[in-house]
C-alpha cells in the first residue's frame, strides 16, 4: 500500500469530522420556517467553511480508499466482489456528501429565507447526508470483512469497522423516526462523521506503521 494513500486518509478524516461539526447542531425537521431560516441566518460562515472542507474531504478519503481496496486486491486470493462493493459504497458516499454539501453552500450564499419551500429544502439536503453515510456503512463493512478473513489488520480495528458500520447503517433508520432527537437532524448528524472519521483516521495511522509501502 502506497504510504500517500494512508497520508491522505488522515487527512481526509480531520477534514470530514470538521465539515460535520463547523455548521453546529441542526434545528429538528419539525422546526418552522422561520426557525430554520433563523439558524441560517446565525451559522452561515460555519455552514459554507464546512461545506468548502467537504471537497478535499472526499478527495482525500476516496484516495485512501482506493489505495485500501488495492492492497486488500492484491492480497486476495478469491472472491473480491466484497472488495468492489466497499469501494462503490465509497464513491457513492461521496457524491451525495457533495450533493449535501453543495446544497448547504447555496443556503449560506443566499438563504431562501422564511419560505413555504425552506422546510422540504432543509429536510432534503439532511436526507442526502443521511443517506451517504448509509453508503459509508458498505465501504466500512467492506474493508473490515476482508482485512478480518485475510488478517490484514488488527482485530480490534476490525470490529470498530463493523460498529462503524452498524452505526451509520443504524442511522440511516433515522428516516422513520417522528423523534427530533432519533431523527434525520438528531444526533446522527454529529455521531456518524465523528465515529467514522476517527475509524478512517484509525485505519490510516495503523496501515500507515503496519503495512510495507509500495512507494515513498
Amino acid at each position: 500500500m502506497e504510504r500517500s494513500a494512508a497520508y491522505s486518509g488522515i487527512l481526509g478524516a480531520i477534514l470530514f469530522v470538521l465539515s460535520g461539526v463547523l455548521p453546529g447542531q441542526f434545528p429538528p425537521v419539525s422546526a418552522t420556517s422561520a426557525e430554520m431560516a433563523a439558524f441560517l441566518s446565525t451559522h452561515t460562515f460555519g455552514m459554507a467553511l464546512g461545506a468548502w472542507l467537504a471537497v478535499p474531504a472526499v478527495a482525500f478519503i476516496l484516495w485512501f480508499a482506493y489505495g485500501l481496496f488495492d492492497y486488500l486486491r492484491d492480497a486476495s486470493d478469491g472472491d473480491r466482489s466484497l472488495g468492489q462493493w466497499g469501494r462503490g459504497g465509497a464513491v457513492i458516499w461521496g457524491a451525495l456528501t457533495l450533493a449535501s454539501s453543495a446544497l448547504l453552500a447555496a443556503a449560506a450564499i443566499r438563504s431562501p429565507g422564511a419560505t413555504a419551500v425552506l422546510p422540504t429544502l432543509y429536510v432534503f439536503d439532511v436526507v442526502l447526508f443521511v443517506f451517504s453515510m448509509g453508503a459509508f456503512a458498505a465501504f466500512a463493512f467492506g474493508v473490515a470483512h476482508e482485512s478480518r478473513r485475510k488478517g490484514l489488520m488488527p482485530g480490534w480495528l476490525n470490529l470498530f469497522g463493523y460498529l462503524v458500520f452498524i452505526v451509520d447503517f443504524v442511522y440511516t433508520l433515522s428516516v422513520f423516526a417522528t423523534s427530533d432527537t432519533w431523527g434525520v437532524a438528531g444526533y446522527g448528524t454529529y455521531v456518524t462523521p465523528i465515529l467514522s472519521g476517527v475509524w478512517v483516521l484509525i485505519a490510516s495511522i495503523v496501515l500507515m506503521v503496519s503495512v510495507p509501502r509500495n512507494t515513498a
